[in-house]
């Protein structure tokens, strides 16, 4: 029995056909299987810098970046 689906798979043709058989169903499969939902970002989470320091918190995807000066940052000595 084994011998006989051997010889089946070593014809090239044959063997053409399984891969392409096999290649649809993984074609298929990725299409209708679902894809991973993303993550929302956290709520309220906000990194700010202020006087030209640079902030980061943890995983930033999503999270508001604020960096820059608010105007009452103290004058650089000389």
């Amino acid at each position: 029995m084994l011998n006989r689906i051997w010889q089946f798979v070593r014809d090239p043709a044959n063997l053409a056909v399984i891969i392409a058989i096999a290649g649809g169903a993984w074609a298929v499969f990725l299409y209708f299987h679902p894809a991973p939902e993303a993550k929302p970002p956290p709520a309220g989470k906000q990194i700010e810098a202020d006087c030209g320091s640079v902030a980061i918190g943890g995983d930033v995807t999503g999270a508001t970046i604020t960096a820059g000066s608010s105007g009452d940052c103290p004058k650089p000595k000389p």
